[in-house]
């Protein structure tokens, strides 16, 4: 508005001034005619430019806010992290041109994800697999474009960035080489807004995993409080360590108290009771950085998984570990210390279940001992007494007419021996546990020892084995209490001058003998004798209380043999039936 006007006063001065007093009235004219045409031509040609070069603006900004607008609607909506991005590369490459694109973000520790479009590369496309997965040295601006002249293309790199801290970059590959028609500005907007939407998207997971871990260690703690059985506590803390950091298998492996291999319980997509495998095998070392066990069967399932483990630890050292293992990614700091805390539960529910099996065990040896000490004091003395004043009886009886009476005297002197063995030999039985330098080996030999002392029946031991690693706490106390009833037996009925006990542990099963070279029995009488008897009633209980199979084989004059046979606790399930010919007597 304002040029105009001044144009055509300054040309009104310049012709009152210059033009008039020099020239003639036609040629004056002609003259300010001319002048004037070529000054509207000029501002025309002015006004023209002026209003392409606004055009363009308009329809660069257009662009601009066309591509912004795009991303932004990705990024919106309630999507996952990858969605997100997703879309947002998608809606990128649409817009820009680009032949292909990705979208690299730290996502917290250790962890990165990576989108990347087109997902699978084509075959007339691998070469682009090397660009694609370059990270590229992004200067302060946050934005590059090159030129790679032996390959025809040029990469648009952006770094992904909020608050000043880099989160990440996004690359865009152009074949042939053409420089977006997008502003440096509305790139380095749609970048801010691909990194905001991200770390919102993070901030809200991260929120999300550590509620559902805050969650998972109350249940556990819950568990603790009320003190639930050991297996339920595994089992809940290694479906809770498969969940959380989304691995395939989770498994405690607990060691004996003699630091080998005991029983472990583990968590798979399938519930514990129907055939889980069961981790055999403890780990020496304890480093969260060391090479896995190559007999563990984590590692034998999975040899290509990503495994890592945290060892439980108590006062007196490792009460064993917690694996886990997974095929998708490795496992980040705070997985790793998740999977700690995890351990720590489980640590403190290994040793409160142990707290309480040893109270337990000294509950009932103090009243194994009460009881024998009693039975001592008390019955033992009695029946010694009756013993002794009905031999002196039969001795008096000398007249023919106390014959009769002496025969029965002797009789009941006889019983009355007979159930004083009976308390000896059960005062012997309650007084012998399992000790916890010998274990089952030990108590045996010393139980064989004082048994052979006391009836004058020879008695050996063989061990093929070690029973502290095959063997469970609870099965070698009943073991122990199937080879006292046997041998009872042996001394009351069989008339046998020797007994053996032999135990082969052989890989996952173990095998218990008890045999003498006694009288034996008719088989016929099996069925009867273990429907009607008591001690190989007894007997058969206690191996099917801990999951294994009892069997008689005898005849007459050719002694008898007692087999005992039990699968290690990952093989075996519900307590297997009785096998045929299963007798007691």
């Amino acid at each position: 508005m304002i040029l105009p006007v001044a144009f055509v006063w300054g040309f009104e001065l310049v012709r009152f001034f210059i033009l008039d007093p020099s020239l003639t009235g036609d040629e004056g004219h002609v003259a300010a005619a001319m002048i004037m045409g070529a000054a509207i031509v000029a501002f025309a040609m002015i006004v023209s430019l002026y209003l392409d070069r606004t055009q363009k603006q308009l329809v660069a900004q257009n662009k601009d806010l066309t591509v912004t607008h795009a991303v932004s609607s990705a990024v919106q909506g309630g999507l996952s992290l990858p969605e997100l991005l997703d879309q947002s590369l998608d809606r990128l490459l649409v817009h820009t041109g680009a032949l292909a694109g990705v979208v690299s973000l730290r996502t917290g520790d250790d962890g990165r994800l990576v989108v990347q479009r087109p997902a699978a590369l084509a075959p007339g496309l691998i070469w682009l697999a090397p660009i694609l997965s370059e990270t590229p040295d992004l200067g302060p601006g946050g934005i590059l474009y090159a030129t790679r002249g032996g390959l025809d293309t040029g990469i648009l790199d952006l770094a992904l960035a909020r608050g000043g801290e880099r989160l990440g970059h996004l690359r865009l590959v152009f074949h042939p080489p053409v420089e977006p028609d997008i502003s440096d500005a509305a790139l380095l907007d749609i970048a801010g807004e691909i990194a905001g939407a991200a770390q919102l998207s993070l901030t809200v997971t991260d929120l999300h995993r550590r509620e559902r871990e805050r969650e998972a260690l109350y249940e556990v703690a819950l568990q603790l409080t009320r003190r639930a059985e050991l297996p339920e506590m595994l089992d809940t803390i290694t479906g809770h360590a498969r969940e959380l950091l989304a691995a395939e298998r989770a498994v405690v492996c607990l060691s004996s108290r003699d630091q080998g291999a005991r029983s472990n319980l583990t968590s798979e997509p399938r519930s514990q009771g129907d055939g889980a495998v069961l981790c055999e095998v403890t780990h020496s070392a304890t480093s969260a950085h060391r090479a896995r066990n190559p007999i563990c069967p984590l590692v034998s399932g999975d040899p290509a998984g990503t495994w890592t483990a945290r060892p439980l630890r108590g006062p007196d050292g490792i009460l064993g570990e917690l694996c886990v293992v997974r095929t998708e990614r490795p496992f980040t700091a705070s997985e790793r210390h998740l999977l700690g805390a995890l351990a720590d539960m489980a640590a403190i529910a290994v040793r409160t279940a142990r707290l309480h099996e040893a109270e337990e065990q000294w509950t009932i040896h103090a009243e194994r001992d009460r009881i024998a000490r009693e039975l001592h004091d008390s019955l033992a003395q009695v029946l010694g007494v009756i013993h002794l004043q009905l031999r002196a009886l039969e001795l008096r009886a000398t007249d023919e007419a106390s014959h009769a009476m002496a025969g029965e005297l002797s009789q009941l002197a006889d019983t009355a021996d007979e159930a004083y063995q009976d308390v000896r030999e059960a005062i012997l039985g309650l007084r012998e546990t399992i000790r916890e330098d010998g274990g089952l080996e030990g108590s045996l030999r010393e139980y064989l020892r004082k048994y052979s002392r006391q009836t004058g029946i020879a008695s050996n031991l063989t061990c093929d084995g070690d029973t502290r690693r095959a063997l469970s706490p609870r099965a070698e106390v009943q073991l122990l209490r199937v080879v006292q009833e046997a041998l009872t037996n042996t001394r009351k009925h069989s008339h046998a001058n020797r007994a053996s006990v032999t135990i082969e542990c052989d890989g996952p099963s173990t095998t218990l003998v008890i045999e003498d070279d006694g009288v034996g029995f008719d088989p016929a009488q099996v069925s009867g004798s273990m429907e009607g008897g008591f001690g190989l009633a007894s007997m058969r209980e206690r191996v099917e209380g801990i999951g294994g199979t009892l069997s008689v084989h005898t005849a007459p004059n050719e002694g008898t043999r007692i087999m005992v046979h039990l699968e290690a606790e990952d093989t075996r399930g519900t307590p297997a039936p009785q096998a045929p010919g299963l007798a007691g007597r």
